[in-house]
C-alpha cells in the first residue's frame, strides 16, 4: 500500500506542478456553476411567477438537481466528458513515450501497484473537482427551504461512480499508445459508445438486453435521481475493476514473449467472468433497490405495495399486446422499445414482486372504416400489415393476425389500441395507454388493474328501459367518457370499474352490484319496472339518479320514494358568455370531502389557480327540496349563488335565455340545492344515493368543454360514482404534501451569489495555483 501511495503522491505533484490541473479546476468550476445557476433561475422563475407554474416546482431538489433533460448534475457529466480524458491520457503514454516505463518494469514495484497507484491520483483529483462540487451544492441547499439531502447524497454518490468508470477506462487507453492526443480522441470514443450503447442493437433480440445492460447514462441517472440499486452499483464496481484488470493485462504483456492467443485470453476472462457476474447481478430476485429522496419519490406508494404482497401464489404475467396498425407503435412499441417500457413503466412494481414475467405480443387488427383501408383501397389486412411491417424494416410473420389475437383478447373492445394484459391465477385485468402528454398508465392506473386481480371489481349498471342515458354510447348526451372511454386516462373504467346496462322487462337488478344509475329517464316507468328500482333501494342499493326539469315528472315516484321534491321553474344565474340557464353551484364540504384524493385535488387547485369555491356548470336545473325519511341523512353536495341566481317560476323561452334575463318580482330568492347524497345503515353497511336536478353535467360537451366554470365537472362526477366503492377503488396512491417545493431566495439575490462562484472563488484557486507554481519553479 505505501508503493501505492507513493505512486498515486508523485503523480498527484506531477499533474499540480502544471497549470493544467488548475485551468481544468477553474473552467470546471465556472462551467459547472453557470449550468447550475441556469437550471436555478429557471425554477426560481416558476415560483416567484405562482399561480399554475407551482405545479412545476414540487420535488424542487429531484428538479434542479438530477432532471434528464435540464437537470445539474447531467450537465456536469457533458462538461467532465471531455475534461476526463485530458486528465487521464497521459497516465501511461507519457511514461511510454519518455521511456520511464523501463525503469517501471525493472524496479521492485508491482505492475498492479503502478495502475493502482495512478488510479488514486485520478480518485483523488476527482475529489477534488468533488469538492468544488460541494461550494454549489452549498449554495443550494441555502436556496432552498427544505432541500432533499438524501437526494443530493445519491446524486454525488452517482456522479462520484461515473467519474471512477471514466477514470479508469482513460487509464486504460492511456496504456494503449504512446501517444497522448489518441489517447484522449479515443477515450472520448468509448465515452460516447457507451453513453450511447443502449441505443445500439435494440432491433435485433439476441444484443437487446445485452446493450441496454451496458447503458452507463440509464444507470448513472437512476443513481443521480437517487435510485440506487445493487445492479447498477456492481454494473460501475465491474466496469471499473475490468479496465484496471485490462490495463495490468496490457502492461503485464508488454514484458512477456507469449503469444497473442494467451494474451487475447486474459482479456477474454476477464468478460466472461464479470458477464457471469453481470447476468447473476441483473436478475430480479438478486437485485436490492434504495431510495435515497425524502419522500421517496421513485417509489410505488405503500398501498400500492400492499396490494402487490397479496399477489403472492404465483407469477403475476403482463403480454404487452403491441398493435402494428395503430398511429403509436412506430413511436412507442417497436422492438427496439421493449427494454424501455419494462424498466420505466414496470421495474417499479418488480422491486416488490420479482417474479412479474413481461412478454411482447406484436399484432395486427384494425377496424375496416380506418383510414387504414381507405388509403390502400382494395387491399387486405395482411397486405397492409405488410406494408407497415416493411416501412418499420420488420417482418409482417412476427405479428400475430387478427383471428389468432383475438382468441386471445378481444382487440375490438380495447379500439385495436396497444395495451397491457396482467394475469395472475386465471383472473386478468387491463392496463391501458392514453391519449395524452403523459401517455404510459401512472401509479394510479397500475394500482387499479392490481387491486382487480385481488379483489371484487365494482360494477356500475345503468338502467335502459326508459330511454336513460347510458355509459357505452358516444352520444354527446350520454356518459362514455366519463365512464368507459379507454383512451381517457380519468374514466372510471381506467380507475378498476366495470359497467352495463340493464333492462328490468328482462331480469331483476342484481344484488351484488356496487350500483345502478338512472340517468335522464325519458318515459314513464311501468309498475313492475318501478317495483324493481323500490325493492332495491329498500334492500339498501346504492343509486345514482339524475333528471332534467322539462322529464321532472317522469322521475317524480323516485324522488317521492326518497321524500325528494324537484322545484317548479328553472334556476336562472345571467351570464354574458352562456344561456341564463347555465348554473354555476359551489361544491359543499360534504362534497369537497368526498374522498382524501378529491380534497388534495382541491387543494391543489387552490394552490394553483386560486380558486376556493369550486364550481360545476350545470345548464339546466331545479332546487331540489328534500324531507329525511325511512332513516335517511340527506346532506347538500351542491348550491347555488343566492345573489347571482334565481329560480325563474314563470316560463321562460329558449331564446329568451340568451339574451339579459332579468329579476321579476315572482322569482324565488335564495340558496337552491342541486345535487344531495342520502346515506342510511342497512344490515351494517352505509346506503348510498346520489341524486341531481341536470344530467348534462358530466356528458361528454360539459365534460370537455375548455371553460373555467367547468374545471370541476368530471371530478365531481367521478366521485359521485366512486363514492359507490367505498374507498376501495380507484386506488389510493396519494402522497404526503412534499416539504420540498419553496425558496429562501428571490431572484435578486442570484448575482451576489454568482460573483462568489464566477469571480471570488475561481480568483482564490487561481491565487493559490500561482503560489504553487512559482515555489515549484524556484525549487
Amino acid at each position: 500500500m505505501k508503493k501505492i501511495s507513493y505512486i498515486a503522491r508523485n503523480e498527484l505533484y506531477t499533474l499540480f506542478y502544471s497549470p493544467i490541473a488548475w485551468i481544468l479546476m477553474i473552467v470546471f468550476l465556472v462551467m459547472t456553476s453557470a449550468g447550475y445557476f441556469n437550471v436555478l433561475s429557471s425554477r426560481l422563475e416558476l415560483f416567484q411567477r405562482g399561480g399554475e407554474t407551482l405545479m412545476y416546482t414540487n420535488y424542487l431538489t429531484d428538479a434542479i438537481v438530477s432532471n434528464p433533460y435540464d437537470g445539474y448534475f447531467p450537465g456536469v457529466i457533458k462538461n467532465l466528458y471531455i475534461m476526463l480524458p485530458l486528465i487521464t491520457m497521459g497516465l501511461i503514454s507519457r511514461e511510454v513515450s519518455s521511456g520511464t516505463i523501463k525503469l517501471l518494469y525493472s524496479s521492485p514495484v508491482r505492475v498492479r501497484e503502478v495502475v493502482l497507484g495512478k488510479f488514486l491520483a485520478i480518485v483523488y483529483f476527482i475529489l477534488c473537482l468533488l469538492v468544488l462540487l460541494f461550494i454549489t451544492l452549498v449554495a443550494l441547499a441555502m436556496s432552498l427551504t427544505h432541500p432533499d439531502y438524501g437526494q443530493i447524497a445519491g446524486s454525488v454518490v452517482g456522479l462520484f461512480l461515473v467519474l471512477l468508470t471514466y477514470a479508469a477506462i482513460g487509464l486504460f487507453i492511456s496504456s494503449l499508445t504512446s501517444y497522448q492526443i489518441v489517447a484522449a480522441l479515443i477515450t472520448l470514443a468509448i465515452f460516447a459508445i457507451l453513453a450511447n450503447i443502449g441505443e445500439m442493437g435494440q432491433d435485433i433480440h439476441f444484443i437487446r438486453a445485452v446493450t441496454y445492460y451496458m447503458n452507463l447514462g440509464g444507470k448513472s441517472g437512476n443513481f443521480m435521481a437517487g435510485f440506487m440499486n445493487l445492479r447498477d452499483f456492481l454494473y460501475f464496481v465491474m466496469l471499473i475493476v475490468s479496465f484496471l484488470l485490462f490495463t495490468i493485462i496490457r502492461i503485464h504483456s508488454a514484458t512477456e514473449s507469449i503469444s497473442s492467443f494467451r494474451k487475447a485470453m486474459r482479456y477474454v476472462n476477464v468478460i466472461l467472468v464479470v458477464g457471469v457476474i453481470g447476468y447473476i447481478t441483473s436478475q430480479p430476485r438478486v437485485n436490492f433497490y434504495y431510495d435515497s429522496t425524502e419522500d421517496k419519490i421513485h417509489t410505488i406508494t405503500p398501498h400500492t405495495q400492499e396490494m402487490l404482497a397479496k399477489l403472492n401464489g404465483g407469477e403475476l404475467e403482463i403480454t404487452v399486446f403491441e398493435n402494428l396498425l395503430n398511429m403509436y407503435y412506430t413511436s412507442y412499441f417497436k422492438p427496439s422499445m421493449e427494454n424501455r417500457i419494462t424498466t420505466q413503466v414496470w421495474e417499479p412494481y418488480i422491486r416488490f414482486k420479482p417474479d412479474i414475467k413481461i412478454s411482447f405480443l406484436p399484432y395486427y387488427n384494425q377496424d375496416t372504416v380506418s383510414s387504414y383501408f381507405k388509403t390502400n383501397p382494395g387491399k387486405s389486412i395482411k397486405e397492409i400489415a405488410d406494408k407497415e411491417a416493411k416501412a418499420s424494416n420488420l417482418n409482417v410473420d412476427l405479428f400475430l393476425p387478427p383471428d389468432e389475437v383475438n382468441r386471445l383478447v378481444n382487440t375490438k373492445a380495447e379500439k385495436y389500441r396497444p395495451f397491457f394484459q396482467l394475469k395472475y391465477k386465471g383472473r386478468t385485468a387491463i392496463v391501458r395507454v392514453f391519449d395524452d402528454n403523459e401517455f404510459w398508465p401512472s401509479e394510479n392506473e397500475i394500482a387499479a388493474a392490481i387491486n382487480r386481480l385481488i379483489a371484487t371489481p365494482p360494477k356500475i349498471t345503468f338502467l335502459s328501459d326508459e330511454i336513460e342515458r347510458g355509459p357505452f354510447s358516444q352520444r354527446p348526451r350520454d356518459y362514455n367518457i366519463m365512464a368507459t372511454l379507454v383512451s381517457y386516462r380519468y374514466a372510471l373504467i381506467n380507475q378498476g370499474y366495470d359497467f352495463d346496462t340493464l333492462s328490468l322487462e328482462q331480469q331483476d337488478i342484481p344484488s351484488n352490484l356496487a350500483g345502478i344509475a338512472i340517468a335522464d329517464p325519458r318515459t314513464p316507468f311501468s309498475t313492475g319496472n318501478l317495483e324493481k328500482i323500490n325493492r332495491y333501494i329498500d334492500s339498501g342499493g346504492n343509486v345514482f339518479l339524475a333528471s332534467e326539469p322539462d322529464r321532472k315528472m317522469i322521475s317524480k315516484p323516485l324522488f317521492d320514494k326518497l321524500g325528494l321534491s324537484l322545484r317548479d321553474g328553472l334556476l336562472i344565474q345571467p351570464n354574458p358568455k352562456y344561456s341564463s340557464d347555465c348554473l354555476f353551484p359551489y361544491l359543499t364540504d360534504t362534497a369537497e370531502n368526498f374522498s382524501p384524493q378529491f380534497k388534495r385535488t382541491l387543494i391543489d387547485e387552490t394552490r394553483y389557480y386560486g380558486d376556493t369555491l369550486f364550481r360545476v356548470a350545470m345548464q339546466g336545473s331545479n332546487g331540489i327540496d328534500f324531507s329525511e325519511k325511512d332513516g335517511f341523512r340527506i346532506d347538500p353536495l351542491l348550491y347555488s349563488d343566492k345573489f347571482l341566481s334565481w329560480n325563474r317560476l314563470a316560463p321562460v323561452s329558449e331564446d329568451s335565455l340568451f339574451r339579459d334575463v332579468a329579476r321579476r318580482p315572482d322569482d324565488e330568492h335564495g340558496n337552491f340545492i342541486t345535487a344531495v347524497r342520502m346515506t342510511r345503515l342497512v344490515r351494517g353497511k352505509q346506503q348510498r344515493i346520489l341524486v341531481t336536478s341536470d344530467a348534462d353535467f358530466i356528458s361528454g360537451p360539459q365534460l370537455f368543454s375548455q371553460e373555467l366554470p367547468f374545471r370541476y365537472n368530471d371530478l365531481f362526477g367521478f366521485w359521485c360514482f366512486s363514492s359507490f366503492s367505498y374507498g376501495e377503488f380507484p386506488a389510493n396512491t396519494m402522497r404526503p404534501i412534499t416539504r420540498d417545493r419553496s425558496f429562501r431566495i428571490t431572484a435578486n439575490q442570484l448575482p451576489f451569489f454568482k460573483f462568489i462562484l464566477y469571480w471570488i472563488i475561481p480568483a482564490l484557486i487561481a491565487i493559490m495555483a500561482s503560489i504553487i507554481l512559482i515555489r515549484r519553479k524556484r525549487k
